[in-house]
């Protein structure tokens, strides 16, 4: 069971990111911003209040706390830590700035799509919460590919190169989403079809054998990547060689079977609501984070390239919120074959996706016994100490 702060703060979180979008999206720039103040404050607070529990907490507390000793050499990111610091913030401060940059940039992104993105905010935090909480350094990197797209929609090219440029010297990893984005954007100018997606997503989530994967491991070991990777270079058989797949990563039947009802009827209502109402803002997004969920599922047991194809994955609640704006908004008079799909369809699926988001997130709400805050550890050293050792 959870503790009482943390299933009164996440579910008022989750409910006014499910609702705002809704009346805000058609207001002008300065109301749409004067509203945007609730929601980013809120996630700013509630997200960098956690303590002890992502992936990389510990680490990054750490991190943070020894920067004239130790230094991760991402200039952008240290550079960041060392001016907090010196303003006199501490750890719990540098996580909300942290979570502040992650949402600020999802919300500068998101206003391009105007009412079309109605929906688009409901889904941000169960889409973004792993990447934002979890993979830290990531989650900061994200904020800056973010505004990298913002510029790439706006064609200001040098804007995106600069954000690009930020966003590598934070964490290095984010370039490989913003290239295959950027390439999907210039190259690929339609929907990846259900009946490719579906029965592949299926095989590899049933059939594939994930311990196949490990020959990235020879792969990784020859290239030098200009000494930028070298530590995963070294490391290569650690992460990439049959001694990273982790078995603890394996789904269970029940979850896998959720889980993969919640993308086979993303697959489909995506592809539906593109066809029915063409957007090129959403279908290259559409199709990054169909190739971010099929990559997932083949790297599910192998945490670096788990994480490198994720950040795409959770880009799915912007072609999830399009799908749901295409049926509110264009389907009660359907015009087109693909227009009478969707509306013959998405009760179905949409009751399918919302099954699995609530069955996983009300778990996070209710049944996390990692969840806490920094308050209840303010002159406690002796868990972080024994965090840290773990």
């Amino acid at each position: 069971m959870s503790i009482i702060e943390h299933i009164l703060l996440f579910s008022v979180l989750f409910v006014v990111f499910a609702i705002w979008g809704k009346y805000n999206t058609g207001k002008s720039n300065v109301k749409y911003w004067q509203a945007a103040v609730v929601p980013i404050l809120m996630y700013t607070l509630i997200v960098g209040s956690r303590y002890g529990w992502g992936n990389d907490y510990v680490w990054y507390r750490y991190l943070y706390e020894n920067q004239s000793t130790y230094t991760l050499e991402q200039h952008a990111f240290d550079g960041l830590n060392r001016f907090l610091l010196q303003i006199g913030f501490n750890f719990v401060g540098a996580f909300m700035l942290y979570g502040f940059l992650f949402i600020t940039g999802a919300f500068i992104f998101l206003r391009l799509f105007g009412k079309e993105g109605t929906y688009m905010y409901c889904f941000i935090v169960p889409a973004t919460l792993f990447t934002s909480a979890h993979t830290i350094r990531q989650g900061v990197g994200m904020a800056f590919i973010f505004l990298a797209l913002y510029f790439l929609h706006k064609q200001k090219w040098l804007l995106m190169l600069l954000a690009i440029i930020i966003a590598y010297h934070t964490h290095s990893a984010v370039v490989s989403t913003i290239a295959i984005m950027i390439g999907f954007f210039f190259f690929i100018k339609k929907p990846i079809h259900y009946l490719i997606t579906i029965p592949l997503y299926l095989y590899l989530a049933f059939l594939f054998d994930g311990t196949k994967m490990a020959f990235i491991g020879d792969l990784v070991s020859k290239i030098s990547f200009d000494n930028q990777f070298q530590h995963y270079v070294e490391q290569s058989d650690a992460w990439f060689g049959e001694g990273a797949f982790i078995d603890t990563f394996t789904l269970g039947t029940v979850t896998l079977v959720l889980r993969s009802l919640f993308y086979v009827s993303f697959l489909y209502l995506g592809y539906i609501a593109l066809k029915a109402k063409e957007n090129k803002n959403v279908l290259y997004i559409y199709n990054s984070v169909v190739f971010g969920i099929l990559s997932l599922m083949a790297f599910f047991n192998y945490e670096l390239l788990r994480r490198l194809v994720q950040a795409l994955e959770n880009l799915y609640f912007i072609p999830l919120g399009y799908i749901l704006y295409v049926y509110f908004n264009d389907c009660k008079q359907p015009q087109n074959n693909y227009a009478r799909q969707l509306k013959r369809y998405f009760p179905a699926g949409i009751a399918l996706i919302m099954l699995y988001l609530c069955m996983y997130w009300g778990r996070f709400i209710f049944l996390n016994p990692e969840a806490d805050f920094f308050w209840y550890h303010l002159e406690d050293e002796v868990k972080f100490h024994n965090l840290l050792q773990w």
